[in-house]
């Protein structure tokens, strides 16, 4: 079972690896990180078509997930809170843990750094960073305290970090309530844990109405009637728009999900205080500037992108985060936020990665 060591107190996090591409020395390396409760398994129909896109693809488990360190009590507590400063420091943490296993991920396979095509603008070698969904609460927090990484880390970053994508990511990390009528989430935490991962893997595997972004969020946007999943519409319905989950045989979805978080520590990391997160993605994307300890303020990273994708068909919290960050980067100061892309994945829902991995890794090779 293949770990890094993320800390000095002994965590690890663990990984699996599709390997470099044979014969390749201009590989890109895509570390992917998983959602709630769906460990990185649910990346492995991915790997079989790395290979042909020159892509090699790095499966990684967060804390807390099979194979990787459990949470401390320290981290349950600062979790738990009410001070925004310790829920700071534990979100914080388990960003700067994705650093460090970067870090001696590039230390320890020599991947490829960054270089340049001889006579082309294009870029190869190098890694990007993807996340999905909840997961998108330890990758900003990466961006966002880059700051406390060592000197030597940064600068080893700059040769190798190509870009950061945010996979339909959960509305979470933008620190906002949802409107009226789009939630497609149900978090009982009173209920028993097999019920929590049944209800929570419905919602967020099932297909919803296709829907397009509004040019912006003045006036606020209205769900009436609310927006409910295809499958439960009285009309027929064609059978490619059954959830996810349900097409899964009860071995599979026990082989991708990880019960025990519903238990407590997921209800904690949604219980965050709204104005953290907040704070973390304005740090990370909208204003990524950082005291160099002389009073000014310079920028990390400058030449890393940053890209959004959204799914048409997917839950609604994902499309409230894609139209808040959306809204938030256009209000931002032009040179101080970093460089965003959106792109749409049409007739796709939340899982385009499980139901459509060719289509997906295609895609990705086209923007990491």
């Amino acid at each position: 079972m293949p770990t890094a060591p993320v800390d000095d107190k002994g965590s690890v996090l663990y990984y699996e690896d599709s390997g470099a591409p044979l014969g390749s020395t201009d590989y890109i390396t895509l570390v992917l990180i998983h959602g709630t409760c769906f460990h990185s398994a649910v990346y492995r129909p991915m790997i079989p078509f790395a290979a042909e896109h020159n892509l090699r693809l790095v499966l990684l488990n967060l804390r807390d997930y099979p194979g990787s360190s459990p949470y401390s009590a320290e981290d349950v507590e600062d979790l738990r809170g009410p001070s925004h400063e310790a829920q700071d420091r534990a979100i914080r943490t388990r960003g700067l843990e994705i650093a460090s296993f970067i870090r001696w991920f590039i230390k320890t396979e020599a991947i490829p750094p960054i270089k340049e095509v001889p006579g082309s603008e294009a870029l190869v070698g190098g890694l990007s960073l993807l996340s999905w969904s909840g997961g998108n609460c330890a990758t900003v927090a990466m961006f966002a305290h880059a700051d406390k990484l060592s000197e030597e880390t940064r600068k080893l970053f700059d040769t190798y970090l190509r870009s950061f994508i945010m996979y339909d990511p959960s509305s979470t990390i933008v620190g906002q309530p949802l409107p009226p009528g789009l939630s497609g989430i149900t978090r009982d935490r009173s209920a028993p844990v097999d019920v929590q991962v049944a209800q929570f893997s419905l919602g967020v595997s099932a297909y919803y109405p296709p829907y397009n972004l509004p040019e912006s969020l003045d006036p606020p946007t209205i769900f009436d009637p609310p927006r409910r999943p295809v499958h439960e519409s009285a009309d027929p319905v064609d059978p490619k728009y059954t959830p996810t989950t349900n097409r899964m045989t009860p071995e599979v979805l026990r082989s991708l999900t990880h019960p025990v978080v519903m238990e407590q520590n997921q209800h904690l990391i949604w219980g965050v205080s709204h104005d953290v997160y907040r704070a973390l993605l304005d740090r990370a994307l909208f204003d990524c500037r950082f005291d160099d300890g002389s009073g000014m303020k310079k920028e990390i990273w400058p030449a890393l992108r940053v890209h959004v994708i959204w799914c048409d068909m997917t839950v609604g919290e994902c499309l409230w985060a894609t139209l808040l960050i959306r809204s938030r980067y256009e209000k931002a100061q032009p040179e101080h936020r970093r460089p965003v892309e959106f792109h749409k994945l049409e007739d796709a829902n939340h899982f385009v990665h499980w139901e459509e991995p060719e289509r997906f890794v295609r895609f990705l090779a086209g923007i990491v």
